[in-house]
Formats: C-alpha cells, structure tokens, sequence
C-alpha cells in the first residue's frame, strides 16, 4: 500500500492534505467506537462518504445467492440498511469476482444491460471484498445514485485500502463476540440441564457453584450453600453413609482421580431420587483446580432394574416350580398309559420340557440385560433351527401341512432363542389360520442378510395392523393371549441386527419375513 504522506517525488501537495484530513477523520470515526456493530462501522462509512466524494456507503454480507446490507450512511435513497437483494441483481458480485477494488465511473455506459443497472440505476460505485478469519464475508462498497464520478485517485485508492481493513477487524470482532456468546449460552445450556445435577467445587472441595436443577431441588438460595464443604450440603447431609461416600469421592478427585458411585437424595418435598455420579478433577499444569460433581437421575434405571428382578423371581420360583410338578406328572402319565391317551401324555410332556427350556432362556436374558446388554449372538445352522421349531408346530393340529425348502447349511448369526423366534411364529400361523392350516417355511439370501420366509393360508392381517402386532401388549382381536409373542420376537430379531415385517402371501394369508444377519 502506497502512503501519499511519504513525500514521493511528484506528489500533489494538495492531494497529500486531503488525504491527511481524511486519515484524521477516519482515526476520530475508530476512536470513537459504539456499542453494536453498526454504531461502530457507519461513522467510518461516513467518513468515507464525505473524502471519496458518494452520497452513499455500505457493508453488506453474501451468502450464496443472498446480498444483505447490514450497515449504511448516507441518503435514504435506492439502498438502505436491512435491504436484501439476489446477489446476481448487484453491483456487489462484480466486486467480489475481483482481487482489488472494483470502480464504475458511468454505469449508464458501462453497463446499460447488467441485471444491476437494470435493477437500481446506479450511475457510480466503488467497492471490494471484505473477508473474516480467511473466508468471504461481504462487501464494502459506495455509490452514487445519479452522477459519474471521474477515476479514482491514489490516495482515494489508499483510504478505501484502509477502510476495508478497518472494517474487515471490526467484523472479525463481531463473530468473535457471537461466537463466545453461543460458547456461553450452549456451556449455560449444558449446565443447566434438567437431567443433571452439576456442582463446581474448588480444590479443597467447597462448593463455588451449582446449577439451577440440583438448587432447586433442595429449594436453597446458592448463598445458603456456596463456601461450604460439599458433603456437608443438603444433597448428601441427610445420610451419614451418603455423606461419607461423598467426602471419598471428592477428596480422591482432588489428589487428580476420577471417581464414579451411586447415591440417593432427598428433596425438600420428601423426594427420593438415585443418581449416578462422577467426580471429576479439572487439572492444570498438572495440579487440580476445581472439581465437577455431576450426578444424573437413575431412579427409573433403578425402578427398572427391580422389576426385572421381580419377574426374573416369578420365572424362577413361580412358573418353573409349577412346570417342574406339570413335567413330572406328565412323565408318570407317559409311562402309564398306552395307545392315544399315552400320545397326549407325551405332548403335555414335551410342551412341558419346552416351556421350562423357555423359560430357563428367557431368565439367562433378563439377567444379561440387566448386567451386561442382550446375549453374544453367534453363527447358527438355521436348517436345524426350522426343523425344532416345525415339531412343535405340528404338534398343535395333526391337520395342518407344514413344508419347508432350507437351503443347505444356511448360517445366520443369533442364539439359542432363535428357535422360540421361530417357533412362535410356527405356533401363530397355526393357532390363527384354523383348521388344516397350510404353512410354507423358505429361504432367500438378499445381500448380507438370510430372509426366513413364513407363509400360511389363513385370514391374514390387514395392512394397517401389520406394524402394530409388533408392539408390547398387542394381539389379534380373536387372539386370547398376552401379545409377548410377536413382541418378543421383534426385540429377539432386532438384537440380532436384524428385521421383521409381515407381508401378504402367495398362499392367500400372512407372510411373515425374518431378515437376519449372515455370519
């Protein structure tokens, strides 16, 4: 950039005032600097309106096709501040295409047809591309709504250079102050979670903030808390143990530990709430600073977690004590009895063993699921699978024809309750398609995945319950059971990684396709 103050050899003395006059002005407009973005830059516009010689100036911001003038000075004439305008109907883009300044002198010659001229019928403009943090922001540009203007002069060429440095720092500022203002209220946000209890300890352990969800649930006022030390506070003081596991907690995270338990609290209304904890250390240069307590509600977790309990103790002590004296008896009868009553002895007693099987596979998972997740699933022969599960099946009506067309040593991956998957299925098409039903069990490979085709002959379902018989608790409105069947089986498919849906079959009745993962 050339400065017309360094007494270049030729230099107008003329022009070398004007331009000092200018720099003071530019420098009064800067020092003399608002509150807001605006306050600030249209002072300095103002002072380039005044030595550039245009009525008006502006800064605008583009973003792809949208032009926005988000600063003015000047006449309220054909552009003013708010405007926006598509970029393609500006002067603007010209500018931006440009490396320097861009300078129409007579836009009624130069650009008689431009979409620009057409548009707004500016006679003069002056502008250049202003940039923040290294990417496009917008222009600073100045124009004259009636009068051509003769070629810029070098000093004028130099003021605009400082203008636009001036106003391009003054832009940086501004995102640079939003942006630590969304930091604030998205780190205020966070803090403030109705899901967590979030306390700020210093390095000794008392507490210098807490967020607004753990305040009010002991109904305080921080004053009533902040400087104490943290185990001594409502949240932990109602239980000695409580207490003690938290003055642990808080004195390992100050020795740089991150410590994890679990506590109950109690609220001002008699609340009880069990919380997940971690104390956190915030180390700096290697030394703790503060430590972060953040402790999240588990009492549904909880509450689940002693239901699952409860009906892990039904299936153990309740249905299989009853299922083992079913077995037994049945086993007696077997041995008993001869010709058809000793065949039916023998189904009692297979259904027996089976729904003990059931039931011993079904306890193993609640107690996976309440420790680990569900069971590992493996690579299983889905052949061997099919033909348990069709057993079963046809067991329930001697009438009923059941075909099956496995492709040999098809392996998908589950485990050992893919053949209840199956077999309830099996045992559905059976109990809902009546009399002699006719079932059809195939097998295609599409992709990664095995479809496990079952069709039957029955009355079908209706597009608009296919989805729904899915869910907990639904059956069919002729169907006298719980609806765990179908539901079990979508949550069994779906740990596997696989998918389940219904779709008309070729048979006339449902088609019940198992989308499951190959090994």
């Amino acid at each position: 950039m050339n400065d017309p103050l360094d007494g270049a050899e030729g230099s107008d003395p003329e022009e070398q005032d004007r331009y000092l006059a200018a720099m003071q002005d530019l420098t009064a407009a800067m020092a003399a600097s608002g509150t807001t973005f605006r306050e600030r830059v249209e002072p300095v516009l103002e002072v380039g309106r005044e030595h550039l010689g245009f009525p008006n100036g502006h800064v605008t911001v583009v973003s792809g096709d949208e032009h926005k003038i988000v600063a003015s000075s000047g006449l309220q004439s054909t552009i003013t501040a708010g405007d926006e305008t598509p970029l393609s109907e500006t002067y603007c883009r010209h500018a931006l295409n440009e490396s320097g300044i861009y300078v129409v002198t007579n836009a009624s010659e130069a650009m008689a047809t431009d979409p620009a001229y057409e548009r707004f019928g500016l006679e003069a403009y002056v502008g250049a591309t202003l940039r923040a943090d290294g990417a496009e922001y917008g222009t600073l540009c100045f124009v004259n709504d009636t009068e051509s203007i003769s070629e810029f002069s070098d000093w004028q060429q130099t003021l605009f250079e400082h203008l636009t440095q001036w106003v391009e720092a003054e832009i940086e500022r501004e995102l640079a102050v939003d942006t630590r203002e969304q930091s604030q209220r998205l780190l205020e946000a966070t803090f403030n979670s109705p899901e967590t209890f979030i306390g700020i300890l210093n390095a000794d352990g008392n507490l210098i903030r807490a967020n607004e969800t753990a305040l009010g649930f002991i109904d305080v006022d921080d004053d009533a808390v902040f400087g104490e030390p943290f185990w001594e506070t409502p949240w932990w003081n109602h239980s000695e143990g409580v207490a003690c596991r938290c003055q642990n907690a808080v004195e390992r995270a100050s020795e740089g530990e991150m410590v994890r338990f679990e506590a109950e609290h109690v609220g001002t209304d008699g609340q009880r709430i069990s919380t997940a904890v971690v104390a956190r250390p915030v180390m700096v240069d290697g030394t703790v600073q503060k430590i972060i307590v953040e402790g999240t509600d588990i009492t549904d977790l909880k509450r689940r977690e002693e239901q699952m309990e409860f009906f892990n103790s039904i299936l153990r002590h309740d249905i299989l004590n009853g299922m083992t004296v079913i077995e037994a008896r049945a086993e007696t009868l077997a041995d008993a009895l001869t010709g058809t009553q000793a065949a039916y002895a023998e189904t009692i007693l297979d259904w027996s063993q089976d729904i003990v099987d059931l039931t011993q596979k079904v306890r193993s998972v609640l107690s996976t699921m309440s420790d680990e997740g569900l069971t590992e699933a493996e690579p299983m022969e889905l052949g061997s699978v099919v033909e348990g599960a069709t057993k079963k099946a046809v067991s329930m009506d001697e009438d009923c024809t059941l075909r099956t067309d496995i492709h040999d040593e098809t392996v998908v991956v589950a485990d050992d309750l893919l053949d209840d998957v199956v077999g309830n299925i099996l045992t559905n098409a059976v109990e809902h398609g009546g009399p002699g039903t006719t079932i059809e069990v195939t097998t295609e490979r599409v992709g990664s995945m095995v479809h496990l085709r079952i069709a039957d002959d029955g009355p079908g379902i209706p597009p608009a319950e296919r989805e729904a018989i899915f869910e907990r608790g639904e059956h069919g409105t002729e169907s006298t059971g719980t609806g765990f069947g179908l539901y079990f089986v979508s949550v069994m498919v779906d740990s596997y990684g696989g998918d389940i849906w219904v779709e008309e079959s070729d048979l006339g009745g449902s088609e019940f396709v198992v989308s499951l993962p190959v090994e």
